[in-house]
C-alpha cells in the first residue's frame, strides 16, 4: 500500500468511526441511512459535468456488481440499525470492523482477486482480529466463543457482511470501468474515476432507499421524525460518511489488493474507542486498551 493510501485511508477512518458516534447518539434508521447517501449524492453533484466517464453505456458486469453494492447496502444499513439498539458503540463498532477483514481477505484469496496476500499479511490480520475481540470485553476472563454467538452479535455479523460485499462490489465494479475506458480510448486520472464511480453508485442506491423508506409505514414515521426534528445529527453525519467512502474508492486505486485498504481501515477502532468513550462516556477497560495495541501491531506488521 503507497503513502498517499495510507494518509487516505487514515482520514477516512477518522470519518467512519465519527460519523457512526453520530448514528449511535442519534438513533440509526434507514430514513437516517437514505439521509446520509443523499447528503453524499449532492456533494458530487459537480462530477457529471467534469468527467469524460458516462454510466451509460457500460459493460453488463458493471450494472451486476453495482446490482451487489445496493443490496449488500440495504443489508449494511439493518444490521446497523440493530446493532446500535442492542449495543454500545465501543462493543458493536470492533466486531464491525475486524470481521469485514478476514470475510475480505478469504473472498479475495479464494477467487484469486488483486495480488495475493503474502504469509506476514495474514499474520497480522489475525493479530487485528485478535484485538477486536478483546476490545468488547469487560475482563480477560469473559472471553469464551459463545459471547459472540448470540442475537446481538448476529446483528453485527449482518454488518460484516454488508461491508465486505459492498467494498468488494465497489471494487470489481470500478476495475470494469476502468477497463472499458481504456478500451475506449479515455483518458482519466485515478481520483476522478474514484468521484466518477462513487456519483455512479449513489445514484441508483438513493433512489432504491428511498423507494424502501416511502414503502414502509415504521420507515416513514422515520422519516417524518427526521423532518421534525430539523436536528443537524444526520447532515454532520452525511457529511462525515461522504468523505468517508470517497476517500476509501481513491485508496482503492493505489492499493495492490483490497483487502490492504480493508486491512488499515481497522485503524478506526482507535478513533471510535476515544469517541465512544470520551462522548459517550462509555466504560474503558484493561483488555479495550490491550485489543487496541494489538490492532496497532497487527496493522504494522500487515501494512508497513
Amino acid at each position: 500500500m503507497t503513502p498517499l493510501a495510507f494518509v487516505l485511508v487514515l482520514f477516512s477512518a477518522c470519518f467512519h468511526a465519527t460519523w457512526n458516534m453520530i448514528g449511535k447518539k442519534s438513533g440509526v434508521s434507514l430514513a437516517f441511512y437514505a439521509l446520509l447517501v443523499t447528503i453524499a449524492l449532492f456533494w458530487t453533484a459537480w462530477v457529471p459535468f467534469v468527467t469524460p466517464l458516462r454510466p451509460f453505456p457500460q459493460p453488463l458486469a458493471f450494472y451486476a456488481w453495482l446490482g451487489g453494492v445496493i443490496a449488500s447496502e440495504f443489508l449494511y444499513a439493518f444490521g446497523l440499525k440493530q446493532s446500535y439498539r442492542r449495543l454500545d458503540m465501543s462493543t458493536a463498532y470492533p466486531m464491525m470492523r475486524a470481521l469485514p477483514l478476514l470475510l475480505l481477505a478469504a473472498i479475495t484469496a479464494a477467487f484469486g482477486l488483486g495480488k495475493p496476500l503474502g504469509a506476514r499479511a495474514v499474520v497480522g490480520m489475525a493479530v487485528v482480529f485478535t484485538g477486536c475481540l478483546l476490545v468488547p470485553l469487560d475482563s480477560f476472563s469473559d472471553f469464551r466463543p459463545l459471547r459472540y454467538v448470540n442475537r446481538d452479535f448476529g446483528c453485527v455479523l449482518l454488518v460484516a457482511l454488508g461491508t465486505t460485499g459492498y467494498t468488494l462490489c465497489d471494487s470489481q465494479a470500478q476495475r470494469v470501468m476502468v477497463a472499458a475506458a481504456n478500451a475506449a480510448g479515455i483518458a482519466v486520472s485515478k481520483p476522478m474515476v474514484s468521484l466518477s464511480y462513487y456519483f455512479f453508485r449513489d445514484v441508483p442506491l438513493c433512489a432504491a432507499l428511498w423507494t424502501a423508506v416511502l414503502c414502509g409505514r415504521e420507515t416513514r414515521s422515520e422519516a417524518a421524525e427526521l423532518w421534525r426534528r430539523r436536528s443537524w445529527m444526520p447532515l454532520a453525519a452525511g457529511c462525515c460518511s461522504t468523505m468517508t467512502y470517497a476517500l476509501v474508492l481513491m485508496a482503492m486505486n493505489f492499493a495492490t489488493n483490497v483487502a490492504y485498504v480493508q486491512a488499515f481501515r481497522q485503524i478506526g477502532l482507535v478513533f471510535g474507542l476515544l469517541e465512544g468513550v470520551l462522548i459517550l462516556r462509555e466504560r474503558c477497560r484493561a483488555p479495550k486498551l490491550a485489543g487496541i495495541a494489538f490492532i496497532l501491531v497487527g496493522l504494522a506488521v500487515s501494512v508497513l
